[in-house]
C-alpha cells in the first residue's frame, strides 16, 4: 500500500484526512501495520502506523529509496479545455508519464477559466501513487498567456509553441531540446490566435507542428508529451 503526504522533515508523518480516511475506512488500517509512504519529491518510505483515526493517521517512517528528478524536464503549458473530463484525463497521463510541470494558461479563444486546483491536485496523487513513480508532476497556478510570457518561468530552457496556422513551422521532434530543459505550449480548442503566436515568438520561442492531423487540445498535449518521451529515449 503506498500513501502521499506533504513533505516535511520529521521521521514522523501525519496523514492528510483523505489519505487517512481510504486507509483505515476502506483498507481496515490498524496501529502497527505496515504502509508505503511517498512525497511526490523522489522519497519513498517504509512505515508503521502509530495512530489509526478516520481523520489523521500518524506514521512513523524510515527513508528507503531516493530518485533524482529529470536532468532535461518538460513543462507542458496548456489551456484547459471547455470539457472538465478531457483536461483531467490530460492531467492524469501526464503524471502517468512522468511530465515534471503543468502550467495551465488562459487564453483570448478560452471557453472555460474555471481553475480547480485542488481537484486536479488530488487527480495528480491518485496518478503518482497508480504509476509507482516517486515524482509528482507540479501544477502550477494559472496564468494569462501574455503573464506567463513575461514570467521567469518562460526563460528557463527552450519555448515551443504548437499551432495550427499556415506558417513556417518545424515538427516538434526535430526542433526539442534533449539538453536542457523545455516547454510546449497548447492552445485551446479555438487555437492560440495569431497575436499570442506572435507574443510567443517575439519572446524566443519557436513555432512547430505536431503533424498533418488537427488534433483535439488533450490529444496535442499528449502528443507533445510523448514526443518528448521519445526525443530522450533515442537520444
Amino acid at each position: 500500500m503506498r500513501f502521499f503526504y506533504a513533505p516535511c522533515v520529521d521521521s514522523v508523518h501525519t496523514l492528510d484526512a483523505d489519505e487517512s480516511k481510504h486507509l483505515v475506512r476502506v483498507l481496515r488500517a490498524k496501529v502497527g501495520d505496515r504502509i508505503g509512504l511517498l512525497d511526490g519529491k523522489g522519497r519513498r518510505f517504509n512505515g508503521v502506523l502509530m495512530e489509526a483515526d478516520k481523520h489523521r493517521c500518524v506514521v512513523e517512517t524510515t527513508l528507503v529509496e531516493f530518485q533524482q528528478g529529470p536532468e532535461f524536464p518538460l513543462t507542458l503549458v496548456i489551456a484547459p479545455t471547455k470539457s472538465v473530463d478531457r483536461f483531467e484525463w490530460l492531467l492524469e497521463k501526464s503524471m502517468e508519464y512522468g511530465v515534471r510541470k503543468i502550467q495551465p494558461v488562459w487564453t483570448e479563444r478560452s471557453e472555460r477559466k474555471i481553475e480547480k486546483s485542488e481537484r486536479w491536485h488530488k487527480i495528480l496523487v491518485s496518478a503518482l501513487k497508480q504509476s509507482r513513480q516517486l515524482w509528482l508532476t507540479e501544477l502550477a497556478p494559472a496564468r494569462e498567456w501574455h503573464e506567463w510570457l513575461d514570467s521567469e518561468d518562460a526563460h528557463t530552457g527552450k519555448g515551443f509553441v504548437a499551432h495550427c496556422e499556415s506558417t513556417e513551422k518545424t515538427h516538434l521532434f526535430e526542433a526539442i531540446s534533449i539538453t536542457s530543459p523545455c516547454w510546449v505550449a497548447i492552445g485551446p480548442e479555438g487555437d492560440f490566435t495569431v497575436a499570442e503566436i506572435d507574443a510567443a515568438l517575439a519572446k524566443g520561442a519557436s513555432a512547430v507542428t505536431l503533424g498533418e492531423q488537427r488534433l483535439r487540445s488533450e490529444t496535442a498535449g499528449l502528443a507533445a508529451i510523448q514526443i518528448h518521451a521519445l526525443a530522450h529515449r533515442q537520444s
